[in-house]
């Protein structure tokens, strides 16, 4: 499905899952209420007969609203939703409503506020089901589609080179929503056929093709070269006279990984390629837990930072604070702040053991370096030293998740692919950091942290957090 339109189904779907909560509360609360009203004395009396006014719940759902949209996001994934079929959409469903139970649970005792259980219960079982009712509603509206010519988009692709047949391949996959390819058009003088392909003819007969029959909804042109894009330019006029709705497939530039996009600069159209994540909302909320979360742990750990500060006052001589300058995005330099893990002047003593580095490629690691101290092994294995750099994160030169900062120095010696991996905000910890850190070579390393870039998304993020919590009590690869 074209993603404008894909977005604008999950976009819907997202709206009608939050407003599912609101008529699940509103049906859960009248319900509870007649349920004392009308059941039975025997029954009636195991329900707590004060329930609160029905504002007072329309209160709490709305404080709790930034929850629930942030709970959906991250357990339906919208933007691959509409690709899976019913049953694993319900079990996504399943998932959010145990997640937001427990979450609902969690608050409703920690702030001690006066909800009546069978009203928690039967809204969440409501809203639960009111869920699979949106999901099984969007799946028979695209599908109708489908059900008579009137309602199904023909297409038809001007191209019969490898890039015209994956097109193809593509809308076949989403012909249940009633896209149809119904034929090709051959672009080179000299040819008459296709193997496979139904052609329809040339695509200088396109304008008579159009005019004398009704052959497709829309056109899409696919330009394996510059020639081949010129070629279609007296075509795209004459769609456009006709009202024939044109699309040129941008994929005639050499690109290996990049995402092409299409922006505007107020009415300049830009064809955009980018390695980054370009998810504009998934990217704020990354900034915003990230600000969020570092504030959080350093309240939580502020005993331990301060045991930490005394630890190392009293054990070596020095300051407490290490900085040293790191590359941020795209090589802006920062001073990475950590707490001091090494004897004071290490820096000038690497020179007499840089022969014995473990670590293949720029980076020195040691196993047994003697320029750290004996409660330095301790903070490096359990990653204590590394707390300081959520001040990095809050200033917004470090996120809570990302490939480690590098060294100016490093990165001198970084391959072309490699310094990739600058393209994004440095982290705290990476999947580097929970696959075994100093354990994996140095090419190995720069792979995950491609990949990462290549893979984000949000919920990829929540799993590295969750992983980095075992790695760091284990303390596997530090050095």
């Amino acid at each position: 499905m074209f993603y404008r339109q894909y977005r604008l189904y999950s976009n819907l779907l997202l709206a009608a899952d939050i407003l599912a909560g609101l008529f699940g509360l509103y049906f859960a609360y009248y319900l509870r209420y007649h349920l004392v009203r009308f059941a039975p004395l025997e029954i009636s009396r195991f329900f707590n007969p004060e329930l609160l006014p029905v504002r007072e719940y329309l209160f709490y759902y709305l404080v709790f609203v930034p929850f629930w949209v942030f709970l959906l996001m991250l357990t339906q994934r919208y933007f691959e939703v509409m690709r899976l079929p019913i049953r694993q959409q319900a079990f996504r469903v399943l998932q959010f409503t145990l997640a937001a139970g427990f979450l609902m649970g969690f608050l409703t005792y920690s702030f001690k506020l006066l909800i009546s259980r069978p009203v928690f219960f039967i809204f969440l079982g409501l809203t639960g089901a009111i869920l699979v009712l949106n999901r099984v509603i969007l799946h028979w509206v695209l599908r109708s589609r489908n059900i008579n010519e009137h309602n199904q988009i023909k297409i038809l692709i001007a191209g019969t080179d490898a890039r015209a047949r994956r097109v193809g391949k593509l809308l076949e996959g989403y012909e249940i929503w009633g896209y149809h390819v119904v034929g090709y058009l051959t672009t080179e003088e000299n040819e008459r056929t296709a193997s496979g392909l139904k052609i329809l003819g040339p695509l200088k007969e396109l304008p008579e093709l159009l005019q004398e029959q009704v052959v497709a909804d829309e056109i899409i042109f696919v330009g394996s070269h510059k020639r081949g894009v010129e070629k279609f330019e007296e075509m795209v006029r004459v769609c456009e006279e006709l009202g024939v709705r044109t699309r040129v497939a941008a994929n005639f530039f050499p690109t290996a990984t990049s995402k092409v996009s299409l922006e505007f600069l107020e009415n300049l159209p830009l064809i955009t390629f980018s390695t980054v994540p370009d998810h504009t909302i998934a990217i704020i909320a990354k900034r915003a837990v990230d600000f969020l979360l570092a504030v959080m742990l350093l309240v939580v750990f502020s005993p331990v930072l301060l045991i930490t500060v005394a630890l190392i006052k009293f054990t070596s001589p020095g300051p407490v604070f290490y900085r040293q300058v790191r590359c941020g995005l795209y090589g802006r330099k920062f001073k990475l702040v950590k707490f001091r893990t090494m004897i004071q002047g290490a820096e000038d003593q690497l020179w007499e053991i840089k022969h014995l580095n473990e670590m293949s490629g720029p980076v020195f690691k040691m196993r047994n370096d003697p320029r750290v101290t004996t409660l330095g092994r301790f903070l490096r294995k359990f990653s204590v030293d590394e707390l300081p750099q959520l001040w990095n994160v809050i200033k917004g030169e470090m996120s809570v998740v990302g490939p480690r900062a590098p060294r100016p120095e490093e990165v001198q010696y970084y391959a072309t692919k490699q310094r990739r991996r600058l393209s994004v905000k440095p982290g705290i910890t990476c999947l580097w950091q929970v696959s075994g850190r100093s354990d994996i070579d140095f090419n190995k390393w720069m792979e995950l942290d491609l990949q990462y870039i290549d893979t984000w998304s949000f919920w990829l993020d929540v799993q590295i957090m969750l992983k980095t919590i075992p790695a760091v009590f284990t303390g596997r690869g530090a050095r």
